[in-house]
């Protein structure tokens, strides 16, 4: 895997089979790294071609410089050679064969460009390091697109149903197989409000569409008894309410259909959380994030 496009394309692979549509951000990152770790493999970059070079560069000059240092050694010191190390007779007498003060020049020299390269070497491998992290994030950043993109269609289409428990403080709203007309709905509204957390959830005077439908003293509710999918004017309508709550509650949206592709993404953004409920079959089911956790944990 080398390019953004491939990435983005494993990405959707990757969102298709991932079992929990609500999974975390940050455990799908992890996922995703998991996956496509082993099978990135990046061209060399412009850096790393930068950096090989000079570090080939530096490996010729190592060799030539040892040697410039022997000869130097050689001629300055006056120390007896050991049996062993008789070769270096041989570069004694060719080292004595030259101007003195230039085999000191140009030692001294080797050893400013070796220090000198060994900086530029660092330098250069610090910055292909760079840029090979920074494009291995690029292509998880663009898994991560191509995966949220997957996962936020099957959210739009697949909730999490409540479990109703025997241990909150009021019980779920029982079926209506009838169905029930707007009032009806805010009143089974209310008691799934009560039933996960907002003990004291009531409904709001009759105001027809508009407006606050059931408040409680940690949260603020607008039910939709529509029959198409709940558009992004609602959402925005109860956001800017929810701005100018001097209580700061949190903001619920209540359907009996569904939502736009538009109106989760900015409930996402706006942290509003948004519900589908059923009165035929008493379920209420969790459409977003911030949905699924107030399911779970309750309203607080």
């Amino acid at each position: 895997m080398r390019s953004v496009n491939t990435a983005y394309k494993v990405g959707r692979e990757i969102g298709r089979g991932v079992g929990d549509v609500w999974i975390a951000d940050d455990a799908l990152r992890r996922h995703i790294q998991r996956t496509i770790d082993p099978r990135i493999k990046l061209l060399r970059s412009d850096e790393e071609k930068t950096r090989d070079g000079w570090a080939g560069l530096l490996a010729l000059l190592v060799p030539v410089t040892l040697l410039a240092v022997t000869c130097t050694t050689l001629l300055v010191g006056s120390f007896e050679i050991p049996e062993t190390l008789r070769f270096l007779d041989g570069i004694r007498l060719w080292a004595e064969s030259l101007p003195y003060v230039a085999v000191i020049l140009v030692t001294a020299l080797l050893l400013f460009l070796v220090l000198v390269l060994v900086f530029v070497v660092v330098g250069a491998n610090r910055r292909a390091n760079e840029a090979h992290r920074a494009a291995v994030i690029g292509l998880y950043s663009a898994a991560f697109r191509g995966a949220t993109a997957v996962l936020e269609n099957r959210r739009r289409s697949v909730g999490v149903p409540i479990e109703p428990s025997a241990h909150r403080a009021f019980p779920p709203p029982s079926p209506r197989p009838n169905g029930v007309d707007a009032r009806g709905a805010e009143e089974i509204v209310a008691q799934w409000m009560r039933h996960i957390g907002e003990v004291d959830a009531e409904l709001t005077s009759y105001t027809g569409d508009g407006g606050i439908d059931v408040l409680g003293s940690k949260s603020i509710a607008q039910v939709k008894h529509y029959a198409k999918s709940v558009g992004v004017a609602p959402i925005r309508e109860l956001a800017g309410v929810a701005a100018n709550d001097p209580h700061r509650r949190v903001a619920l949206f209540f359907t009996s259909t569904g939502y736009a592709r538009g109106a989760i993404d900015f409930a996402d953004n706006a942290g509003i959380a948004l519900f589908v409920y059923s009165a035929e079959r008493a379920g209420l089911e969790a459409m977003n994030a911030k949905a699924k956790t107030l399911m779970h944990n309750g309203i607080s």
